[in-house]
């Protein structure tokens, strides 16, 4: 009798997963989406902070909302500081705490993500993200853009450069 209920909620499974993958919000975007940011943290834990922002600054960045939105940013570079800027909003329910601009190990910018919560402990602040009315540190970090690469659901689309 327990395996009727087991073999049902297998087929939904596989059903739910096909339906998605059909979509622009797929079950491996949704766990890309969380896996991104992770690795993102675990360079902070291997010692990949940046100290400072590379050498001139983009004119544009996307910037993404962990497992939400992706927005246009602009940077602006002031004496070494960079402030990162987009006119998007954040849902009243995300409540973003930090920026971390995110680099590959040439120094070449790849995006900033906005993270919830609290910054990380010792990373040097490097200016500023700006998303609405939203202003937060920005920090920074080193990472294999391997660890970031996604083809169908990318988290810093050539678009919003």
């Amino acid at each position: 009798m327990l395996r009727s209920p087991a073999i049902a909620a297998s087929v939904l499974l596989v059903t739910a997963v096909t339906a998605c993958d059909k979509n622009a919000g797929s079950v491996a975007c949704g766990l890309d989406a969380l896996t991104g940011p992770l690795a993102v943290k675990q360079s902070f834990a291997e010692g990949q902070a940046l100290t400072t922002v590379p050498e001139g600054a983009p004119a544009g960045l996307p910037i993404r909302l962990v497992a939400g939105p992706a927005w246009h940013g602009t940077v602006s570079d002031s004496a070494g500081r960079w402030h990162v800027t987009t006119h998007g909003t954040v849902s009243k329910r995300a409540s973003v705490g930090y920026g971390v601009l995110v680099v590959d190990f040439h120094s070449n910018p790849l995006g900033v993500f906005a993270f919830d919560g609290r910054t990380i402990v010792g990373a040097p602040t490097l200016g500023t993200l700006s998303i609405g009315d939203t202003i937060v540190p920005l920090l920074g970090v080193r990472v294999s853009p391997a660890a970031l690469k996604q083809t169908k659901c990318p988290f810093f689309p050539d678009s919003l450069r």
